[in-house]
C-alpha cells in the first residue's frame, strides 16, 4: 500500500543507489505498455481521495510520494475548467469513477513569467481555521524551464523542490528533459531543500552538483497537434529495449489522458503535463509563426 518518503538529509547518502540514469531519447521502436494499476492501489486511491478533509496527511502523502514499483501504472486525466479563472483539474482513475486529485490555478509572477498554484480543492479560497495545501509549478519567462515546488508548510518544515522540467529552448531542440529526486527501491527519495537560489535542483544540476541524487527522464516533442508524449527512464549503458517508459500523455478530445508509474508521483506527473501544455500555449514564437489553437486542455506536443 502506501510508502512514506524517508526523512533523509540533503543530499541523500550516495550508497546503495541505482546506476545513475542519463537523458535518452525515446526509442524508435514502440515502447512497451505501462503495467496496469494494481487492485490494492486502486482501493487505496479510491478510499483516500474520498477523504472529507482534502488536506489530510495521508492524502498528501499518497499524491506527493513516489508511486511504488509494485503499484504498476496510474491512469489519470487533466481537464480545463470551462468557467472562472484559468484552472486545470487532475483526476485519477480508481476503477470505479475518476477521483479528484488536484487543481492548478495560473497566475503571473514577479519575474514576468507564470506560476501555477496547485491545490487539493477546486477553489483557491482558503478554509477558515486551516492551512490549505498549496504547492507550485514555477514557469520561466521564456516557457522552457519549470520548477516543481512543495507546499512550504510541508512535513519537513522547509521549502523543497520535487523536480524540474526542460522543454525545448537553447541546446534542447525538440527534447524534453525532466529531473526528479532519486528514488531508492525502498521508496525513500532524496530531498532538495531550497533556502537559496543556488540550492534549487536546476541550479545544482547545471553546476554539476548532486547529480547522483537526481533521476533524469527524457523524450521528444513537436508542435504538431494531437499525438502522444512519452518519457523514458534508463541507466547509463542501458540498451534501448530495456529502457522503461514511466510517463505518457495523449490528447483525446478535450482531455489530456495521462499514465505514470514509479518513480513519479501524481503531483510530478500532473506538473509535467502542465509544463507541456503551458509551453505549447505560451512559448515565444517567431512573428511569422501563428499561435496554434490547442484543445481545451491544451494539446501537448507529440513525438514525430
Amino acid at each position: 500500500a502506501r510508502q512514506k518518503t524517508a526523512r533523509c538529509p540533503v543530499p541523500m547518502a550516495a550508497g546503495a543507489t541505482r546506476p545513475r540514469p542519463v537523458a535518452s531519447s525515446v526509442p524508435e521502436a514502440e515502447a512497451p505498455p505501462l503495467p496496469e494499476l494494481s487492485e490494492e492501489r486502486k482501493v487505496d486511491l479510491a478510499e483516500l481521495l474520498r477523504a472529507p478533509q482534502p488536506d489530510d496527511a495521508a492524502t498528501v502523502e499518497l499524491l506527493l510520494n513516489p508511486t511504488p514499483d509494485s503499484a504498476g501504472a496510474v491512469t489519470a486525466m487533466m481537464e480545463t475548467a470551462r468557467a472562472g479563472p484559468p484552472r486545470y483539474d487532475c483526476f485519477i482513475s480508481t476503477g470505479v469513477a475518476p477521483a479528484f486529485a488536484f487543481s492548478a490555478f495560473r497566475h503571473r509572477n514577479a519575474e514576468g513569467g507564470f506560476q501555477y498554484d496547485v491545490r487539493l480543492t477546486p477553489t483557491e479560497s482558503s478554509r477558515v481555521g486551516t492551512n490549505s495545501f498549496c504547492a507550485q509549478l514555477k514557469c520561466s519567462a521564456d516557457c522552457t524551464r519549470y520548477t516543481l515546488c512543495d507546499d512550504p508548510s510541508n512535513f519537513y518544515s522547509y521549502p523543497r523542490e520535487l523536480g524540474a522540467v526542460f522543454v525545448g529552448g537553447a541546446g534542447l531542440g525538440n527534447r524534453i528533459s525532466v529531473l526528479v529526486p532519486r528514488v531508492l527501491p525502498s521508496g525513500a527519495a532524496a530531498q532538495f531543500r531550497v533556502l537559496r537560489p543556488e540550492d534549487g535542483i536546476i541550479s545544482r544540476f547545471l553546476a554539476g552538483q548532486a547529480r547522483e541524487h537526481i533521476m533524469t527522464l527524457s523524450g521528444l516533442w513537436t508542435s504538431k497537434e494531437g499525438g502522444t508524449v512519452e518519457l523514458t527512464l534508463g541507466g547509463e549503458g542501458t540498451a534501448a529495449s530495456q529502457r522503461r517508459t514511466v510517463f505518457r500523455a495523449t490528447q483525446s478530445s478535450s482531455t489530456l489522458s495521462l499514465q505514470y508509474s514509479s518513480p513519479l508521483s501524481c503531483f510530478q506527473a500532473f506538473c509535467i503535463a502542465l509544463s507541456l501544455v503551458h509551453h505549447a500555449q505560451h512559448r515565444r514564437r517567431p512573428s511569422s509563426e501563428p499561435r496554434r489553437a490547442y484543445g481545451s486542455a491544451g494539446r501537448p506536443p507529440s513525438p514525430p
